[in-house]
């Protein structure tokens, strides 16, 4: 077969892919873009070849899909009760404060599922802190699907485990017994590399600063609860590829291993043998990603190649190690990693030819379309950051972090010596990260992002005297959509599923006023003083916060906090220090309150809080309270505003008595959408409140099983008595009403998008 024709064959293969894992029209226009280029070859036997791949993957790809919908429970139905026997990796269980997570093998129908947990003691830490091989663990617990993402433009997690043969979740309720696991003899080579990875993060884990992210990061492939913090610089600048994200370092190490070898002068034909046969335990050695499989992949076909007399280009290396990186996950193409391994290592094979210069732009426009999709921003020194740190990576960040890691048990000093370097560079790319030019892009649409790729691509096939005309065409695109990101057409009033939780977002046309309703949050529950306290996240990081900036929002205007409680303000922290937040409104007297007021301590710029009641000249219609008091349930905000030709209310957690106030001030009050008070509670949403509001749709915040019982069974009666259909984010997900000034709009969920949005327009 001529050289590269594996190529064609191999994004032929991508294509069907892509077609099966979401994109079916972008798939088969690439599809047939590939078989036309594979027909002009004019090689029956290449053509052959590629129908026979296709068949082969797609029949593959039909199989994992049957054995999924086997094994999948219905979504959202209840947890259903269990008890089994798993089989556990000893590098697989991690711990965080008092709970732990990790994937396991059922033992009875090798089925992978995720599985979660909390500690009880210390010495239940320490036990599985010291596992050293693989087990057989008793369990007992609850069982349910894993769900998918409940907000738009959220990270997926369950089409992430889907991709890795996983759509289980087991919450365990007790850990009866834990045995060592037999060997049989095809388990005993993945057994001996998964406890000798166990041992290295452990390892890694005692290391000082800095020094053990990144050790962590490039030698097992594991993350540190510290990545977070340490890495900031790195993520702001767009530069994760060069970490664990892409397999560079794989690259390096093995260059590193076989230059010492070849100066030990062992016989060239034994050590590559030995080297060959190794990279499939070095593979689960230094994490089982996407980027260490390609990497491993097409150093192990280089060798061999060069031990059984065969020669593939680095292409066509790079080719089969597509096919079985999309073999063994499908759904590698839709992940951030898997398109930067990828797609960065066919560019670097590509423009190998071409200047400095424009093979930097090239990584750089290649590597954007996925960074603008899955992290929606990137920082205008990205180029001058690659220029700096790609020559550090090898000469600098690997070694020392290799010397650092292996002296730290003989010389500790100089281990700390290399976590301050590590340290160093670290601040030093914060610094840059955080001077003007990060730019807050937004979401593309998906065929825009292709668009670029291919435009790209297109770019570089042309002679470099008639690039720059191109890629000024290429810059205009780019500008058009950031246009229509940052000023869109149509406006919404959407409410985020945070769970157990309130978050509404009130966005007007060309995002000329952005309000916020609530930010949600979480009780805090207090760890044991055994267990070490986790960094402090916030769920609005992954919900809303993540959504306004996939739209392009950098600020808020306006945050109503409605009253005091954590599931209505616990994420405030979130959005002072990731947003511009102009104004916080609050109930009249909340302002006075001492313990909601630390939430203002993490906003970089001065916020002014303005307390508010009945009244007050603000954006949205004052409703209640009537005058100062707590800022508890009693004296929660109630809200109303006229968006898209609908009227719309929003309740708090205000309770019977505060609707009895509101209708007693204003006995002609109407709306057409209720935000129901306090998650669908008994204590809230009275007949009588109902009968006179007349709404002709009612929206529910409350979170799935949660421990309240909300929505309470009395208050949907009072909606079905009363003929008012409700739309609640337990069921739907995130729920939002578009619209475009002047006219009407319409209603999208993320989880069931039929029934009212369908039947109202």
């Amino acid at each position: 077969m001529a050289a590269n024709h594996f190529f064609f064959i191999s994004l032929s293969i991508a294509a069907v892919s892509v077609s099966v894992g979401g994109h079916l029209w972008g798939g088969l226009v690439l599809l047939a873009v590939m078989i036309m280029r594979i027909m002009r070859l004019g090689n029956r036997v290449t053509l052959m070849i590629a129908l026979g791949c296709l068949l082969i993957f797609g029949v593959h790809l039909w199989g994992n899909e049957q054995r999924l919908i086997h094994r999948q429970l219905p979504l959202l139905a209840p947890a259903q009760a269990t008890e089994l026997a798993v089989r556990v990796q000893p590098d697989a269980v991690m711990s965080r404060g008092a709970m732990y997570y990790l994937t396991a093998t059922k033992v009875s129908n090798g089925e992978r599922v995720t599985i979660h947990g909390r500690l009880t003691s210390a010495g239940q830490l320490r036990e599985l802190q010291r596992i050293s091989r693989a087990e057989i663990w008793q369990i007992t617990g609850q069982q349910q699907r894993l769900l998918p993402a409940t907000n738009f433009n959220q990270f997926d997690s369950a089409a992430y485990w889907r991709h890795r043969q996983v759509v289980t979740e087991i919450k365990v309720t007790t850990l009866t017994s834990r045995m060592p696991a037999p060997h049989h003899w095809w388990q005993w080579f993945s057994d001996w590399w998964h406890a000798r990875r166990a041992q290295l993060i452990r390892y890694c884990e005692q290391l000082p600063g800095a020094l053990k992210v990144y050790a962590l990061g490039l030698l097992p492939g594991a993350k540190a609860a510290e990545s977070m913090l340490e890495l900031q610089g790195m993520q702001r600048l767009g530069l994760l590829h060069l970490f664990a994200i892409s397999g560079l370092h794989v690259a390096l190490l093995l260059t590193a291993v076989e230059w010492v070898l070849v100066h030990l002068r062992l016989q060239r034909e034994h050590w590559e043998w030995l080297l060959l046969l190794s990279l499939p335990g070095y593979w689960i050695l230094a994490g089982a990603s996407s980027g260490v499989l390609r990497a491993c992949l097409m150093r192990g076909l280089q060798l061999a190649g060069k031990r059984c007399a065969f020669h593939l280009s680095t292409l066509d290396t790079w080719a089969v190690a597509l096919v079985v990186g999309l073999w063994l996950n499908p759904g590698l193409l839709f992940e951030l990693g898997g398109q930067l391994s990828y797609g960065l290592s066919l560019a670097l094979i590509l423009l190998r030819t071409e200047t400095w210069w424009w093979r930097q732009a090239g990584l750089t426009l290649l590597g954007l379309p996925s960074l603008l999709t899955g992290v929606f921003q990137w920082h205008s020194l990205t180029l001058l950051a690659n220029w700096i740190v790609v020559p550090l990576f090898p000469v600098v960040i690997l070694p020392v972090t290799l010397i650092g890691t292996i002296s730290f048990a003989w010389l500790p000093a100089l281990s700390r010596g290399c976590a301050q370097v590590l340290g160093g560079i670290d601040t030093g790319l914060q610094w840059v990260g955080q001077l003007p030019g990060n730019v807050l892009f937004g979401r593309p649409m998906w065929w825009v992002a292709w668009f670029w790729v291919g435009g790209t691509w297109w770019l570089f096939s042309r002679p470099a005297g008639k690039r720059r005309r191109w890629l000024r065409l290429l810059a205009v695109s780019y500008m058009v959509m950031y246009g229509a990101i940052h000023y869109p057409l149509t406006g919404e009033v959407a409410y985020f599923d945070v769970g157990q939780g309130d978050s509404i977002l009130i966005r007007e046309p060309f995002n000329r006023h952005i309000s916020l309703i609530d930010t949600g949050g979480r009780l805090a529950f207090p760890q044991p003083k055994w267990a070490v306290a986790p960094p402090t996240t916030y769920n609005a990081e992954r919900t809303s916060i993540n959504y306004l900036k996939s739209r392009g929002i950098d600020h808020v205007d306006d945050v109503y906090l409605t009253h005091h409680d954590a599931d209505h303000i616990g994420d405030l922290p979130a959005f002072l220090r990731d947003l511009r937040v102009k104004r916080i409104l609050v109930p009249a007297g909340m302002e006075q309150e001492p313990g909601w007021a630390r939430l203002l301590a993490n906003s970089a710029t001065p916020v002014h809080v303005q307390p508010i009641q009945v009244g007050s000249p603000v954006g949205l219609r004052v409703l209640h309270p009537f005058t100062a008091g707590p800022a508890d349930n009693s004296g929660s905000l109630a809200l109303q505003g006229a968006f898209g030709r609908l009227n719309f209310m929003f309740m708090g957690d205000l309770d019977r008595a505060g609707e009895q106030k509101i209708m007693s001030a204003a006995p002609q009050l109407r709306t057409d959408v209720l935000k129901l008070g306090h998650h669908g509670s008994k204590t809230a949403t009275a007949p009588a409140f109902v009968a006179q509001l007349r709404p002709r749709l009612a929206i529910i915040s409350a979170g799935r099983q949660n421990r309240y019982g909300h929505p309470n069974p009395e208050t949907l009666a009072t909606l079905h008595q009363a003929a008012v259909p409700a739309m609640n984010t337990q069921m739907s997900g995130m729920i939002r009403y578009v619209y475009t000034s002047g006219r009407s709009g319409i209603w999208q969920t993320k989880l069931i998008s039929k029934g009212y949005a369908r039947d109202n327009q």
